[in-house]
């Protein structure tokens, strides 16, 4: 039996709460039925994600209270409570099920004739076949040997860094990845500095756990370096060689005062090298680790947007200093990536077939770029301004329009429309907006429909 409850991370409800609500909900309403079992707590745990403390806890108030019984070396099955009949607020369970349908959007994922699947699917034979490979063990903590070594080949020819493979760490996910490094480092660091606008999606794991998040605004000459400085923070999230999602680029002399600044307070620069391989207007700018001669910089990497978002490998190469932490506490997490994908990955890179790859969704990308922008200057003219476009798979535009934000956001949800609305000021609305999963026919239609959600 599956349970899939979906959890609102914003509510003040504790997330053991919300489940144990919920399948008390399901049990109440007749959807579980009398002596079904309930998963283990183990491949609870798995399925949703969530610590096997918080499903424990979900499973032991259902048990205090009646509405499942623990049957020793058995598991949990649900108790007979068919002879009582219980109020059932219908409303509330069909806005959890409602909630379980996720937007797809139209202009987001990668170009879905980017990726060459049969040069995938062959090499995807070739690991499950190889007698000499072990698919039938979970694999490495850290990442597969194999691949962190195409890891750090990759980062120090490709992206100008210096690192080893004992460096580098895979995960699913930044998230996951950042989660493992507050682990090692959050005895020594309570603060964190991230930029504004930036990536909330790693700012909300710092919230998580407990971390003062400290947020350091964007000006329109870059990253404030004086304003970090003034803050309280030794610790600082970051993406200077692509950043988002405005798009800039930090300067060279700026790079350096920034590793100066982790050296002399002795601490950490968490670099999210987002979309950095792919740039327009010359040559991909290398990463701030390959400047660092302090050890100072924990270098965050991922091939969702450059292979497929589906695959879920990222990587982190964490400063020599901070590995005796790791190599400490490594048993304390599993590895999230399936150990037969990472070695797919890793003939991937090694066979060459990468940068192959990379040159030809350059080509894609930059093609799709300029269709996309001459389709929403001669479509909106004076309405609509391009900011910045030349790099990554998104692009930074200001519009003109009496729309609310409120309506902007609704409309573009209901027309599949991946928006991010950066700013917005005197009826004029600073936004990103993905193009990536965009087909190339179809682009002056996309635009049109943009229009509907900016202008109507």
């Amino acid at each position: 039996m599956i349970i899939s409850p979906v959890f609102d991370k914003d509510c003040s409800k504790a997330l053991y709460i919300q489940l144990y609500e919920y399948i008390k909900t399901e049990i109440t309403s007749g959807l579980l039925k009398p002596d079904s079992k309930l998963p283990s707590i183990r491949e609870a745990s798995s399925s949703l994600k969530l610590s096997k403390t918080t499903i424990e806890n979900a499973y032991s108030q259902l048990v205090a209270e009646g509405y499942i019984e623990n049957s020793p070396k058995r598991g949990y099955f649900v108790s007979d409570l068919s002879d009582y009949n219980f109020e059932i607020n219908r409303d509330t369970h069909k806005s959890i099920t409602n909630q379980q349908i996720d937007t797809e959007y139209i202009n987001d994922g990668v170009d879905k004739d980017s990726f060459d699947s049969s040069t995938w699917k062959r090499l995807y034979n070739k690991v499950i076949s190889d007698e000499l490979i072990n698919i039938y063990n979970s694999g490495s903590i850290q990442g597969e040997k194999i691949l962190r070594d195409e890891i750090a080949n990759y980062v120090n020819t490709m992206r100008g860094g210096h690192t080893t493979p004992e460096q580098v760490i895979v995960g699913a996910g930044v998230q996951y990845l950042l989660g493992i490094l507050i682990g090692i480092i959050k005895e020594n660091y309570n603060t964190i500095a991230v930029e504004k606008p930036g990536f909330n999606k790693a700012e909300f794991i710092f919230e998580d756990y407990m971390f003062n998040i400290n947020h350091i605004e964007i000006t329109d000459s870059g990253f404030p370096i004086d304003m970090l400085r003034k803050s309280d923070a030794r610790l600082i999230y970051i993406s200077p060689s692509h950043q988002y999602p405005l798009g800039t680029i930090m300067p060279v002399n700026k790079r350096m005062e920034l590793l100066e600044w982790a050296y002399k307070n002795n601490g950490l620069i968490i670099e999210d090298d987002y979309d950095a391989m792919i740039r327009y207007g010359g040559m991909p700018i290398p990463c701030l680790q390959g400047l660092d001669k302090n050890d100072c910089v924990v270098y965050l990497g991922s091939f969702s947007k450059t292979l497929l978002p589906s695959l879920r490998i990222s990587f982190m190469v964490i400063p020599k200093k901070l590995l005796p932490k790791y190599n400490l506490n490594k048993a304390r997490h599993t590895q999230s990536t399936s150990k037969i994908d990472q070695l797919v990955l890793a003939s991937f890179i090694k066979e060459g077939y990468m940068l192959k790859h990379l040159r030809k969704i350059k080509r894609v990308y930059k093609k799709k770029n300029t269709l996309l922008i001459n389709s929403l200057k001669s479509t909106f003219s004076d309405n609509l301004e391009i900011i910045n476009s030349d790099s990554g798979l998104h692009i930074v535009c200001e519009a003109r329009t009496d729309k609310q934000k409120d309506k902007l956001l609704e409309d573009a949800k209901k027309s599949h429309i991946l928006l991010n609305v950066i700013s917005c000021t005197n009826n004029k609305f600073l936004f990103s907006l993905n193009y990536s999963g965009i087909s190339m026919n179809k682009i002056q239609e996309f635009t049109e429909l943009l229009g509907t959600v900016l202008f109507v």
